[in-house]
């Protein structure tokens, strides 16, 4: 059996999915098991949202976000989607859209540098 479940809700997505799409507007830019995603992001947007989510620890605390607004259907930038927002865009980021790339472990991701373990671009 299968479920689509479409939601801004990662709590639900991790306690309901074993397989997760991230989207950015209205394109996928990552996929792959949910514990692995959860783990370590490989792309900057999957990044941001899992760093958004609160922390129950910390009282009052702002939530992190990305600058800037997603792109409408009409004013989408050049190169990749995500570029204006993104922390690690390069020139070739504002002029190449990337492919969504196969990845180790059966992932991919829509990134020229997919994020490592730690989190850092692969520049």
């Amino acid at each position: 059996m299968a479920l689509v479940l479409i939601t801004h809700d990662l709590a639900l997505v991790a306690e309901a999915a074993h397989k997760i799409i991230v989207m950015y507007a209205g394109q996928v830019v990552e996929t792959g098991d949910a514990k692995d995603i959860f783990r370590a992001p490989r792309h900057p947007y999957t990044q941001a949202l899992l760093r958004a989510l609160p922390e129950f620890a910390q009282d009052k605390a702002r939530l992190a976000s990305l600058p800037g607004v997603v792109p409408g259907k009409y004013d989408r930038p050049n190169g990749c989607l995500l570029n204006p927002r993104c922390p690690y865009a390069t020139d070739k980021c504002h002029s190449e859209e990337p492919a969504l790339a196969d990845l180790t472990g059966g992932r991919q991701s829509k990134c020229h540098y997919p994020l490592d373990d730690a989190g850092r671009p692969g520049l």
